[in-house]
């Protein structure tokens, strides 16, 4: 059973990198956080999500279960609130995949289907990519 803490990345000697994701609802970004590599299919690649929290009374939160094609992938126990982002058929973006995700911190962002618009600073000065990112001489571009 996963659980917030042993599906959020903390980076450490290992030289592993986690992956930001971010759930979008109507554009507006409404959580991110980063996590391990290996949880990161069970997010963007599931086709359902469904409460199953009455199999769990002890639990103080929503458990889900994640299924894809008819087959459990896994079960999380979280929050009310990422519980009910999970349940509501959000978007779930790769942060490192378009422009500005590296600024995202929800809720003040949202997504236009091609990048990412921070909505409480400043984004003229603001490169699109992280400068080793593998698209960073698009920076030149805007």
């Amino acid at each position: 059973m996963l659980t917030d803490l042993s599906i959020q990345y903390t980076r450490g000697n290992d030289g592993i990198d986690g992956v930001p994701l971010v759930w979008v609802i109507d554009g507006q970004c409404v959580y991110d956080i980063p996590t391990w590599e290996i949880h990161k299919d069970m997010f963007m690649l599931s086709n359902v999500v469904i409460d199953v929290s009455q199999s769990y009374p002890n639990h103080d939160g929503i458990t889900v279960r994640f299924i894809k094609d008819g087959s459990m992938i896994n079960e999380l126990q979280t929050s009310e609130y990422f519980g009910s982002i999970l349940l509501s058929n959000p978007v779930i973006l790769n942060l490192n995949d378009y422009p500005y995700g590296r600024y995202v911190q929800s809720p003040n962002a949202t997504f236009d289907g091609q990048k990412f618009i921070i909505t409480d600073r400043e984004m003229a000065q603001l490169l699109p990519w992280h400068p080793m990112h593998p698209r960073a001489s698009e920076n030149d571009q805007v």
